[in-house]
């Protein structure tokens, strides 16, 4: 039998997310996975033996994917008028980039609430997104608390949750921004 390898492991969590996006943790089976990846059967439980291996596949490929995205952004001086609409572009993308994505975080925030491996790992993004939202208002000139980047970080999945749980109208991109300039109107510019 031959060795795993990393590329087809990336396609089976891939495929993995979008399964977890469509048809949520109950629809989540290796089966459903090799079929949504076009693979024969039983390839997804040759590199993901269990359930939970399973889960922490795609745990681990959604970090990877997402840390790609944080790594991916430019942190530069800017005006504190432009940082608005910076925060408000990297906070949207963070959660809305691929359209599977949205859904898929939210099944495995509520895997996180019965497995402490997964909340660790998400508390870990969290924690890596509100740095960079930290670092860009630093280079702004304006020092904003890691707690009011969080309260940014935690609004923007609060909105996007609704949309997605409600078909509510109100545009994603808007929503943010009111939430932004909230909260970057506590904080004197330059201090």
């Amino acid at each position: 039998m031959p060795r795993p390898n990393s590329q087809r492991r990336d396609l089976l969590a891939d495929a993995s997310i979008g399964v977890l996006a469509a048809q949520g943790s109950h629809g989540l089976t290796h089966r459903a996975v090799d079929a949504a990846a076009g693979v024969p059967a039983g390839t997804t439980s040759r590199y993901f033996r269990t359930r939970q291996a399973l889960i922490t596949g795609i745990v681990e490929r959604f970090m990877t994917r997402l840390d790609e995205r944080v790594a991916a952004q430019v942190v530069r001086p800017l005006e504190p008028a432009d940082l608005e609409q910076a925060l408000v572009t990297v906070l949207t993308s963070m959660v809305t980039d691929l359209s599977d994505e949205p859904l898929a975080l939210f099944e495995l925030h509520l895997v996180g609430t019965r497995d402490v491996a997964v909340r660790r790992v998400l508390a870990g993004a969290l924690a890596r997104r509100r740095a960079l939202i930290v670092e860009q208002c630093v280079a702004a000139g304006i020092a904003i608390s890691d707690e009011d980047a969080e309260v940014l970080e935690m609004g923007v999945l609060g909105i996007v949750f609704t949309g997605l749980t409600t078909g509510s109208l109100v545009d994603t991109g808007s929503a943010t921004r009111v939430l932004v300039r909230g909260v970057l109107g506590r904080y004197p510019v330059g201090g």
